[in-house]
């Protein structure tokens, strides 16, 4: 039975590090998905509001109209501004955080080949061992052959 990896523990929390760094992307991913779908949601009134001003501002106008939905208007473009810097945050929050998870991912390799190879180191032990146990085994029954002639 092959020695435990001396490292194992290091290798297990390098292992739920990026599981921990993977899930954290997601949540923020989910959070770009949701600010995207709210930023087309005001781009869409924004557009409506639009429409309805320059209907509004067509024929008989109506001030108290006119006023409110450039009032509105600019709510909404203040909205759009803001979300498109949440946006602008949240994808280099996942650069970074992709950049974390390679970084992490490079660790927790070196560690796996650092186990892959002292296993291999282990069972070049064994074998080498096995070897010597063989060649003992044939140079006493050799002996024993010579010496019953």
């Amino acid at each position: 039975m092959p020695p435990k990896f001396s490292l194992q523990s290091v290798l297990d929390y390098r292992h739920k590090l990026v599981e921990l760094l993977e899930s954290e992307l997601a949540q923020i991913l989910l959070a770009q998905q949701k600010a995207r779908s709210f930023l087309q949601v005001l781009e869409a009134s924004q557009q409506d509001l639009s429409e309805k001003l320059g209907f509004a501002q067509q024929g008989d106008i109506d001030l108290f109209l006119v006023t409110q939905l450039r009032s509105n208007l600019n709510v909404i473009t203040d909205y759009i501004v803001h979300q498109n810097t949440l946006l602008q945050d949240l994808n280099s929050k996942i650069e970074e955080k992709q950049q974390e998870i390679v970084k992490a991912r490079q660790d927790e390799e070196a560690l796996k080949k650092l186990s892959e190879r002292e296993l291999e180191r282990y069972l070049d032990e064994q074998a080498l061992q096995e070897k010597r146990y063989q060649d003992d085994a044939y140079i006493a029954r050799a002996f024993r052959n010579t010496l019953r002639y």
